[in-house]
């Protein structure tokens, strides 16, 4: 199986973040796993280009305190990073109007957004190993 250099996960629920390490592990998709309990607090480590490791893929949940997920996406796209992301919305919402704003913010940025309905499971995630931009 191939494996994720690193995954960011934004969440500000700690079992999410909790279960989600622990699926991360057992299917041992990738060694190096980020954890922001918001927006902000990710932004800041990307705005931060000393940092040796760039996730490829990042878990984002929508409802966070202080920067949302949809915040996060458009502070995102205005950071000077080359190397390329996969962006997952994570969400329990099967709204159709959320729905439809990922596939806008797919095609919006250059970088990929999609929508990973919770929960996060073993398969989902070997799933998205399969399909991760290699660096």
């Amino acid at each position: 199986m191939k494996t994720i250099n690193a995954i960011c996960l934004i969440d500000d629920d700690p079992i999410t973040i909790f279960s989600v390490k622990k699926l991360i592990e057992v299917t041992k998709i990738s060694d190096c796993i980020l954890t922001f309990s918001n927006g902000q607090e990710a932004l800041n480590y990307y705005q931060n280009t000393s940092n040796e490791v760039f996730p490829e893929l990042i878990l984002l949940d929508l409802n966070m305190p202080i920067i949302d997920g949809w915040e996060f996406i458009d502070a995102f796209s205005q950071l000077p990073i080359s190397k390329k992301a996969l962006i997952y919305i994570l969400t329990s919402s099967i709204n159709p109007e959320d729905i439809q704003k990922v596939k806008i913010y797919n095609n919006k940025y250059p970088f990929s957004v999609k929508h990973l309905i919770k929960p996060v499971t073993k398969d989902k995630l070997s799933a998205l190993a399969a399909i991760v931009p290699s660096e």
